[in-house]
């Protein structure tokens, strides 16, 4: 029974699969977070550079998810 459920309508997100993502935007901001608290105490150019190109990174993946969310 939960089965066909399930499977009626496949544009649906079960609880689980939304707790799956709550954890994963919650990784990409802390990963967000993280390169931009080591940022703010680094100059050396190249850790900088590295820094803000893996922020952003993590940035388009938390912005790609909300996205699928819509």
């Amino acid at each position: 029974m939960q089965q066909q459920a399930m499977t009626d309508n496949r544009n649906m997100l079960t609880e689980k699969e939304l707790l799956y993502i709550q954890d994963y935007l919650s990784w990409e901001l802390l990963a967000m977070k993280k390169c931009g608290e080591i940022l703010s105490q680094t100059t050396d150019p190249d850790i900088r550079a590295t820094l803000e190109y893996v922020g952003s990174r993590h940035r388009d993946h938390y912005e790609s998810l909300l996205n699928h969310l819509q």
